[in-house]
């Protein structure tokens, strides 16, 4: 600011050079450029969640690509907004990722809460299909330098009964599909009521050297509740999970290392039991 000043003091003094009336302007300008990139800063984040119509998102390239989720709780009755980052296509930024505080995020959002997936924040999560489609995806927003595109809503209380247990399953309304290609391998859990769970996402959360080549040692690792049983399949021919045929209705489980598990065999949602 002293040195503003000094521009316009010099400047009055030679008339030929600049009037005061221009100095003043030119330091009007001046402390414009200044400010703007602080009220910019400034600026809070303002969600619109739900979906765009039209609006679609293909990934065909799904399997142990990274990504990551911001869950803000909003509302009344509050619902958890998923705003997921495998539309932009970043992989869910490291160092940005762990720097969001979600107290203040919650804060500046005007949420109950954010939940933040993975957690901790430096670990990461990894599709296992083929490839996702969602049908239904909203606004992308830039969460502090993580973009992430609002892909589905989900019961705050199903949330938190998931993340207290493992092995309870819950529900999420979303508008997805996923295809397991003929070939590949699925990872699948057995439970005790006839259902099959495909693992739909491994994560580094709990165990933090998982990587997807050590899937096909997965049940050496997990503590099954009794009567489940873990099963690594290759398929024979295509498995999709469309949650369209359901209602929008996807069940899920969580297994003791947070990898999740979508369920076949509650509807007509899985193309066939695999």
């Amino acid at each position: 600011m002293k040195l503003m000043a000094r521009l316009i003091v010099a400047s009055s003094q030679h008339g030929d050079l600049m009037t005061r009336k221009a100095a003043v302007a030119r330091f009007a300008i001046i402390v414009c450029a200044v400010l703007s990139p602080m009220v910019l800063s400034a600026q809070k984040i303002t969600l619109k969640p739900g979906a765009i119509p039209k609006l679609e998102f293909h990934r065909s390239n799904a399997r142990d690509f990274a990504y990551c989720e911001i869950a803000p709780v909003l509302g009344t009755p509050p619902v958890a907004q998923f705003y997921n980052s495998s539309g932009p296509g970043d992989r869910c930024p490291v160092n940005e990722m762990a720097a969001i505080d979600t107290k203040k995020l919650a804060a500046e959002l005007g949420a109950e809460f954010v939940y933040m997936n993975p957690t901790p924040q430096t670990a990461r999560r990894h599709w296992v299909m083929d490839q996702i489609w969602l049908f239904k995806v909203g606004e992308t927003v830039d969460f502090h330098g993580v973009l992430a595109t609002w892909a589905a809503s989900m019961s705050p209380e199903l949330m938190k009964g998931m993340l207290k247990d493992d092995f309870v399953p819950g529900e999420i309304h979303r508008d997805t599909k996923y295809l397991y290609a003929k070939g590949n391998k699925v990872f699948l859990l057995r439970s005790p009521d006839g259902k099959t769970w495909v693992m739909q996402s491994y994560t580094t959360e709990v165990d933090t050297g998982l990587s997807y080549d050590q899937l096909s040692t997965l049940a050496s690792k997990l503590k099954l509740p009794e009567g489940f049983k873990c099963e690594i399949k290759t398929l024979t021919k295509d498995l999709t999970i469309d949650p369209r045929k359901a209602n929008d209705v996807a069940h899920l489980v969580r297994d003791n290392l947070h990898d999740i598990y979508a369920g076949c065999g509650f509807d007509a949602s899985c193309s066939y039991i695999p």
